[in-house]
């Protein structure tokens, strides 16, 4: 399989993921540090994904439909992954943005500071 197509669905997921996380993160002291860093790998995330789907349509001339949850139509091919496949690819992704080849600083938005 190609691991476009990989990424290519890893994507919406570690998305959501990071989005679940930032809820959690609310209650922290310093809560507001972690928010602003998830906003920021959340942001380079989508922006990266929708490279990634123009880029699999015009250049690789793939296309890629969800189906449901672990199931995918690749260029009319139905293709499949267990759970554990897609949190080993969502977990993968994630880290490559945390700490791996994606990762980069991040600015603070307007964001105001709790005491």
């Amino acid at each position: 399989m190609n691991d476009l197509v990989k990424k290519f669905v890893a994507y919406p997921l570690a998305v959501t993921v990071f989005k679940q996380d930032k809820d959690k993160f609310n209650d922290f002291k310093l809560g507001n540090l972690y928010l602003d860093m998830l906003d920021s790998v959340i942001e380079r995330m989508q922006r990266d994904f929708f490279q990634l789907k123009a880029e699999l349509l015009s250049k690789h001339h793939i296309d890629v439909q969800r189906i449901e949850v672990g199931k995918y139509r690749v260029n009319g091919e139905i293709v499949e992954f267990s759970p554990e496949e897609l949190k080993q690819l969502t977990n993968q992704l994630m880290s490559d943005y945390l700490y791996g080849d994606k990762a980069q600083g991040f600015e603070r938005k307007d964001r105001i500071w709790k005491k």
